[in-house]
């Protein structure tokens, strides 16, 4: 059997959800902190570092969203305009 292939893109959108739970864990520590009135800034600035690197981690791959069909007997109904009919 041959080992599945992989996306690098994949890879990087998973360790960028990772980061993602991993910095809005620590944004949650930080904001417990400070009701208690002994705020730990580390947690602030590492959910920071984790929430950015995270969200451009994700941003580098975008899944292909396929269409519903919802509406598919709309879009047959509907009269193509002149540039699709000389196609």
């Amino acid at each position: 059997m041959s080992e599945p292939g992989y996306d690098r893109k994949e890879i990087l959108y998973r360790i960028g959800t990772f980061f993602l739970l991993i910095g809005l864990g620590l944004l949650v520590f930080f904001l417990m902190s400070e009701a208690e009135a002994q705020p730990v800034f580390g947690f602030f600035c590492w959910s920071m570092i984790l929430l950015i690197v995270g969200f451009l981690f994700r941003a580098q791959y975008r899944k292909a969203v396929r269409p519903s069909g919802r509406f598919g007997i709309f879009k047959r109904l509907k009269p193509k305009s002149g540039e699709e009919k000389k196609k």
